[in-house]
């Protein structure tokens, strides 16, 4: 597969690289994803020479085949009937209590083109919440890349068989396309165990299902040197824990401020998730992105 140089201005600190990177003898510099820390590590990477793949379907006059960073996702009106949505699939029921917003997470039940979404209802600590008919939301929830919204009210609340509710069934929804490899900015404490197996602290300051940013006091290893990160994520109320592995791909240290102690950021890409790990970091991104999505 050719490559193809990376342009002066193709490249952002502060942003996920949208394409793995290679020097001229098409070794890996970074993996897709991956942040750019600081303009001196841009520019020590340009000075090395910076290529990426040319897919066979590009064109070669130097487009781009995915938008610029920072550009806004592009939104889109669909009927609902039009999303592959799936028995099981995680909603986001949105409302707004005083001046304090609450969702809650429940599951798709079912629904019935033109009638309505039978969907679980919230339930915390274990307990089913009490639910009113009228109660308005705002629906979101994912399907492929895009996250997708619409307003919906309980017209039906039924505990037999078993708690559930019905919503009204939605006109149109409104689509935002979401950036593969889409990180959010979270502030997680993680136990990092490096390739010599010693302990240290460290802070997750942003994540995807792909990779994240992790500051510490020191640095956690060399380039390309592996790591093992633990730490407790929050879904649904209910605490999960994840244990991956991680390779170190960029390492760039932050002068002290006054009062404030020096920290090493490094840029981590998560090595084959286990099997159920990345069920739980999904799960967690995703909702991180309704979060976000919501708040926008």
């Amino acid at each position: 597969m050719a490559n193809e140089r990376v342009k002066q201005g193709e490249l952002q600190v502060g942003q996920p690289v949208p394409w793995a990177l290679y020097d001229e003898e098409d070794r890996l510099l970074l993996a897709r994803g991956v942040v750019l820390e600081s303009e001196y590590q841009l520019y020590e990477l340009m000075c090395r020479g910076l290529f990426r793949r040319l897919q066979l379907s590009e064109p070669t006059n130097g487009a781009q085949p995915t938008p610029p960073p920072g550009e806004r996702p592009r939104e889109e009106l669909r009927a609902l009937d039009e999303i592959k949505l799936g028995i099981g699939d995680n909603l986001q029921l949105q409302s707004q209590a005083g001046t304090a917003t609450v969702r809650y997470y429940v599951k798709l039940i079912g629904y019935l083109r033109g009638k309505g979404l039978i969907v679980t209802t919230p339930a915390q600590d274990g307990k089913v919440l009490l639910m009113r008919e009228g109660q308005a939301f705002v629906v979101r929830l994912f399907s492929g890349k895009s996250v997708y919204a619409f307003p919906a009210t309980i017209f039906k609340v039924a505990n037999v068989p078993y708690p559930h509710l019905h919503l009204t069934y939605p006109s149109q929804v409104k689509g935002l396309v979401v950036r593969s490899g889409a990180r959010v900015k979270v502030n997680l404490i993680a136990a990092i165990t490096d390739s010599r197996g010693r302990s240290h602290a460290a802070s997750i300051t942003n994540l995807s299902t792909g990779g994240c940013s992790l500051v510490a006091k020191l640095p956690l290893g060399l380039r390309e040197s592996r790591v093992q990160l633990k730490f407790r994520v929050v879904i649904n109320d209910g605490e999960q824990f994840l244990h991956l592995e991680g390779i170190i791909r960029s390492i760039q240290g932050e002068a002290a401020e006054d009062g404030q102690t020096a920290q090493v950021q490094h840029g981590i890409q998560f090595a084959e998730l286990p099997q159920g790990e990345d069920v739980v970091l999904t799960a967690y991104v995703y909702q991180r992105l309704f979060e976000e999505a919501a708040e926008a």
